[in-house]
């Protein structure tokens, strides 16, 4: 088919789908969506909830554990010991396909029946408070991280070592507040860095040694501001800037801020792509819209992709997924459609849990298992039968949510089957709504919860810098400088714990003065949008797509420009 612009269902905005898109459509056997990508990329992140934490109980073993599931949720939630235990059947639960009501009421009615796994963590040591990560030892508050020890407070963390306060970053060690860095020690407040050591407020340097808000250096030491000191000369001028205390080094970070600005940046974070449309992606081809990404191929509206080829629509699709569609936290899918959390599974749609599993629909927490319809066992020749009536009852019969929009065949869940709050997951990170703007979209929202404690210690008296802090802090339940009044899910206050304490001496930082999300928030704003413009190259004009908006002050170039210049 050629292209087409059609008419978004749920914004009402026009979308583009490309003739290549019908053709991967008719591939999977789909229909072309009425949704564009960005409300798709909405509908999916909603299921992902990766930061919100609560204490409750496993509701079989009635252990103590920490879930991305409230107390008050009403789903059934198993610890990762009962949940993997022979002490039920998942087939249990099984239920005769109803024509005479929308498949999406059945299949809330079985998510609510079967249980859930409390979180996503796998082989973790002293490691309680992550999610959605694995192999990590001594960690705490890790989210979407893996093979990391004693580190804290970050988010996309990998192969990390004493590091906190950090996102996307990979193999760094007593790394503070870094974005998008990679083999760096030591280094600080700083972005996109690679192979750096005992560097501050930096941004894009690489193997670069004592430097202080520095920008596109490579292999160079002993610079401030990108100009070039002798080693006495830099520890004079470092100690005259007293980085230690709180004062000097917001006034070298406010500095650097404006240093950046107007400097020569590339289109696109990345490298060793061909053909590539996106951003924060490397070692791709032939694939378009796609964010945090690595080695993806063929593929198109990805976040959080690495060696897929031939998916579309996914969020945390990895390991050798392909020809998949509409998928949330997946792992080595082939042709799975609709689904969420599924792992080694082929053949299967509208799944919720499942693993190693085939020719499933609609089903929940099924693993090595095959021809299941809500659960209920079918043959070969039961199932491939009753499969296409139910496609064909799901668009005569639709489910309608609350705003009169319909959920035909080829729509991923409706807002109402979610477990999660908007606000609790990473939706509210990428597209932040308030309260009645999430009820009018049909999603839930959680309250923020009762306090019952008492700030002892106020933001503006946290101590200037790290060496008059006492080891006492640690028993003060600290007011977040935010005061609860910013739209970053403010936690009001926080405690230091003894690990963190001795990191920060260990860094010469102070002791922050926001909560962990603010923080966190505040780290989210400052990596490019998930969002594209049309653009030229400032130097030789050539067209490109990329995440710089067209009023922001950088210098933005193509590949071969930004070689020329900076490389």
């Amino acid at each position: 088919m050629d292209q087409e612009t059609r008419n978004c269902q749920n914004c009402k905005k026009d979308f583009v789908i490309e003739s290549e898109d019908f053709d991967f459509y008719e591939k999977l056997k789909v229909p072309a969506p009425v949704w564009c990508p960005e409300c798709r990329f909405i509908r999916r992140a909603v299921w992902r909830n990766e930061r919100t934490l609560y204490r409750r109980n496993c509701d079989m073993c009635k252990r103590s554990i920490i879930s991305i599931y409230s107390p008050k949720s009403p789903y059934t939630v198993y610890c990762n010991d009962c949940y993997y235990s022979d002490k039920w059947d998942s087939l249990s639960f099984g239920r005769e396909y109803d024509f005479s009501r929308p498949f999406f009421e059945q299949f809330k009615e079985l998510q609510l029946r079967a249980p859930r796994l409390y979180s996503f963590v796998f082989q973790n040591t002293n490691s309680e408070y992550t999610n959605g990560a694995a192999f990590n030892k001594n960690c705490y508050m890790l989210f979407v991280s893996d093979y990391n020890e004693d580190s804290l407070y970050s988010y996309y963390l990998m192969h990390s070592k004493s590091s906190a306060d950090c996102h996307t970053s990979n193999e760094c060690e007593l790394c503070y507040e870094c974005i998008g860095c990679k083999k760096c020690y030591k280094t600080s407040f700083s972005e996109d860095c690679n192979d750096c050591q005992d560097v501050i407020a930096s941004k894009n340097c690489s193997n670069c040694q004592n430097c202080v808000g520095c920008v596109n250096l490579k292999n160079k030491s002993y610079c401030i501001f990108n100009e070039q000191y002798s080693k006495e000369e830099y520890s004079a001028k470092v100690k005259e800037l007293d980085l230690q205390n709180r004062d000097g080094m917001d006034a070298v970070l406010e500095k650097a801020h404006q240093f950046f600005e107007d400097k020569i940046v590339k289109y696109i974070h990345g490298i060793k792509n061909a053909n590539v449309v996106g951003d924060y992606i490397s070692n791709s081809k032939n694939s378009f819209d796609c964010f945090g990404s690595n080695s993806t191929e063929d593929s198109k509206h990805i976040t959080w992709g690495d060696n897929i080829n031939n998916c579309q629509d996914g969020y945390v699709v990895v390991d050798k997924s392909t020809f998949s569609y509409e998928i949330v936290s997946a792992i080595n899918l082939n042709n799975v459609k609709f689904s969420v959390f599924c792992q080694n599974d082929f053949d299967s749609q509208y799944c919720d849990f499942c693993e190693s599993s085939n020719n499933l629909f609609g089903c929940i927490d099924l693993k090595k298992k095959e021809y299941c319809i809500l659960n209920k066992q079918y043959s070969k020749e039961e199932y491939n039968e009753l499969l296409p009536k139910i496609i064909e009852h799901m668009n005569s019969q639709p489910f309608m949510d609350k705003s009169s929009i319909e959920y035909k065949y080829g729509s991923f869940f409706p807002a109402a089957l979610t477990p999660f709050a908007y606000n609790e997951t990473v939706a509210q990170e990428y597209s932040p709504k308030t309260k009645e703007q999430a009820a009018k979209m049909g999603y839930s929202w959680r309250e923020p919860e009762e306090r019952n404690y008492k700030i002892t210690l106020d933001s503006k008296d946290i101590p200037q810098s790290i060496a008059e802090t006492k080891d006492d802090i640690g028993n003060e339940i600290i007011g977040c400088g935010h005061n609860g009044k910013c739209d970053e899910g403010c936690t009001s206050a926080f405690k230091i714990t003894p690990e963190e304490l001795q990191f920060y001496r260990k860094m010469g930082v102070p002791v922050p003065k926001l909560c962990f999300n603010c923080r966190h928030t505040q780290r989210f704003k400052k990596k490019n949008p998930q969002k594209l413009w049309k653009s030229q190259c400032a130097k030789c004009k050539k067209d490109i797509e990329t995440s710089y908006a067209p009023e922001r002050p950088e210098i933005v170039y193509c590949e071969s420009c930004y070689q020329q210049e900076v490389a």
